[in-house]
């Protein structure tokens, strides 16, 4: 018999705070609203039933949060002169989240060959503000 600890209902809500950043703040820097719908409708980085794997025990959600950091500190980084050692990172967190059920069907170099979209104004980033002027 193992004795588990439960996530807490705090960390679920953070994950879910994380996965909604990745799509206000790191998915519009490199694509655009449509490509972003496209994953949306593919449930990117949403737990997927058939093959979850995460049962809200405190290691899990430690390791689901860490990851999904690791990958918005990546990515809201990101340069050109990118090398091997983050790409490894990348890799080793993606692969954490697809352990849990979390897919995120994008490569490395999706989001390098994605730098154009940078200036662009998407429905998914936050507003600037809350006046309209």
């Amino acid at each position: 018999m193992r004795i588990v600890f439960a996530s807490t209902e705090e960390q679920e809500h953070y994950i879910e705070e994380l996965i909604q950043t990745m799509y206000e703040d790191i998915f519009p820097r490199y694509f655009s609203d449509e490509t972003i719908d496209q994953l949306d409708e593919l449930s990117v980085l949403k737990p997927h039933s058939e093959d979850l794997q995460y049962n809200g025990t405190l290691k899990e959600a430690f390791q689901i949060m860490s990851s999904l950091q690791a990958l918005t500190a990546l990515l809201d980084h990101l340069d050109d002169q990118q090398g091997e050692e983050q790409r490894n990172l990348y890799n080793r967190n993606i692969s954490i989240l697809k352990k849990y059920g979390y897919k995120l069907p994008l490569t490395f170099d999706h989001f390098l060959a994605s730098r154009e979209k940078a200036e662009e104004v998407s429905k998914y980033g936050k507003p600037a503000n809350k006046w309209i002027v």
